[in-house]
This record gives C-alpha cells, sequence and structure tokens, in this order.
C-alpha cells in the first residue's frame, strides 16, 4: 500500500490523480477477473465459479456484471505480469476445482507488489460530499466500516506472511480471512441499499435447513473438548477454539434462518 500519498490535491481535475490500492480492492478485482475468464474462456457455470472462489452466486453475479472491481479488474486486465499470476490461479482452479484464501491473498500480495512498483500505476481516492439524507449517512457509516476491515485485513496477512511459525501464520490468515469475510458481508448490504433491492429470505425449504442444522449440531457432539489436554501447544488450542466458534456461529445462523422463514409463512 502506498503509505504516503502527499498533499491533499486541489482543484476537480487532479481529483482522479492518485489512488490507494487497498488489498480487499485488489482481492475484488482478481476475483472479478478470474470469474469472468473462467465464464468466458472455460465454460464455468455461477455455481461452478461460486464453488472455485469460495463466494455466493449473488457475489458472482457482482463480479460477471461489473457492478463490482470493474475497475481494478479492467486494470488488471491491461497488466501482464498481474495477469501471470491470476493465469497460474485459473490452472490451480482448473487442476483442484478450487482456491485456497492463503492462495488467493498470496497472488494478491504479489500483484500488489507490481503495482506498488509501477509508477504508471493512476489511483483513485473519492471525496464524498457531504450527504444530509438518512441512508447516505447509513452508507457512509457501512463503507467506513468496510475500510477498517480492509485495513486490518492487510495488516493481518503481512503479519502472516512475516511469520515463521507455521501455527501462527494460520493463526493470522485466519483473523484476515474473517476481516476480508466482514468487509464482503458489508460491501453485499451495500449494494442491497444502493440498488433497493427487496430483502427476503430465499425459500430453501425447511426440510433442508434442518438437515444443515442437524449435521451443524451432530458435529458439536464430536466436540474437540476432550483432546484439547492432549494437545502440544497453547497456539493448537487456539485454532481448535477457532473451529469450535465457527459451529456454534453456523448453528446460531441457520437456527435465525429458520426462524425467518417461519415469520414469513405466518
Amino acid at each position: 500500500m502506498l503509505e504516503n500519498p502527499g498533499p491533499a490535491l486541489k482543484g476537480k481535475n487532479k481529483r482522479w490523480r492518485r489512488r490507494i490500492v487497498r488489498l480487499e480492492q485488489l482481492v475484488a478485482g482478481v476475483r472479478a477477473v478470474l470469474a469472468k475468464r473462467l465464464a468466458t474462456e472455460h465454460g464455468y457455470t455461477k455455481k461452478k465459479i461460486a464453488e472455485a472462489l469460495d463466494l455466493s452466486p449473488p457475489a458472482v453475479t457482482l463480479y460477471l456484471t461489473g457492478r463490482r472491481a470493474a475497475r481494478i479488474s479492467e486494470e488488471l486486465l491491461k497488466n501482464g505480469k498481474a495477469m501471470e499470476y491470476i493465469e497460474e490461479l485459473i490452472e490451480k482452479i482448473r487442476m483442484k476445482g478450487s482456491l485456497t484464501h492463503s492462495e488467493l491473498y498470496d497472488a494478491a500480495f504479489n500483484i500488489l507488489g507490481i503495482l506498488q512498483a509501477d509508477t504508471k500505476t493512476r489511483i483513485i481516492e473519492r471525496h464524498p460530499g457531504r450527504e444530509e439524507d438518512e441512508t447516505a449517512r447509513l452508507l457512509k457509516s457501512l463503507k467506513e466500516r468496510i475500510q477498517a476491515e480492509q485495513e486490518s485485513a492487510e495488516e493481518f496477512m503481512k503479519t502472516a506472511i512475516e511469520l515463521k511459525n507455521d501455527l501462527m501464520r494460520m493463526i493470522f490468515r485466519i483473523l484476515a480471512s474473517d476481516c476480508i469475510r466482514h468487509a464482503d458481508i458489508i460491501m453485499t448490504i451495500v449494494s442491497a441499499i444502493e440498488e433497493e433491492r427487496t430483502i427476503h429470505v430465499d425459500r430453501l425449504g425447511m426440510k433442508r435447513l434442518s438437515m444443515l442444522l442437524e449435521k451443524e449440531e451432530k458435529a458439536h457432539l464430536r466436540s474437540l473438548d476432550d483432546v484439547k489436554h492432549l494437545l502440544p501447544s497453547g497456539l493448537i488450542t487456539i485454532l481448535i477454539e477457532l473451529v469450535e466458534d465457527d459451529e456454534r456461529k453456523h448453528s446460531k445462523i441457520l437456527k435465525k434462518i429458520m426462524e425467518l422463514m417461519g415469520e414469513q409463512e405466518a
């Protein structure tokens, strides 16, 4: 990231002269290029792209239609060195079906270095006007949270790359991944508000949800508490606790969706 962009720019014509590329913007751009290439050149369906990139189908639609990360993806397509990394990711997807977060973010960091070294790269820093209405204030607050999550993710990933201990690296990559997921969730909310989409629960079917919830609760029964005292390191215990926290969260989310579906049917 360019840490010191210099004095504030004056005048409307200079507004687009400089830009700070943040890690999450770059990751979104890489995902957009991957989604489009997989669809147009390799015949992947939206569902298959979602599985390959660990995205929701609506998020894939935003990337394919250019409603998310359009500008940065265009810049990446014009950068031969950046595209070499993206082509490697495509080959990994074709070979094993999907990418890990580590593979995606390692490539993104390498591409970030390329963009930082390229003095011709021009980036955009928008200065939003003072909006008085309630929706504008809400969107401004959400976008500030997105930026905070992106900055945290970038710092966590930088730390992970510098660490030598694999367990510590994994912990910090998980923290970075959580921040990325948080930013992605809030970006989806922002898109829904900006496009004034009706927010409702898709009808997955209560039977399907009950089956998913049952599987999650069975996973809880196979608790790892009994083996924690056998583990040799406090770091390993932290990772085990992260897994268990996610399992509890999954059950809570599924139960909430079932409640919302019940309210809609009432």
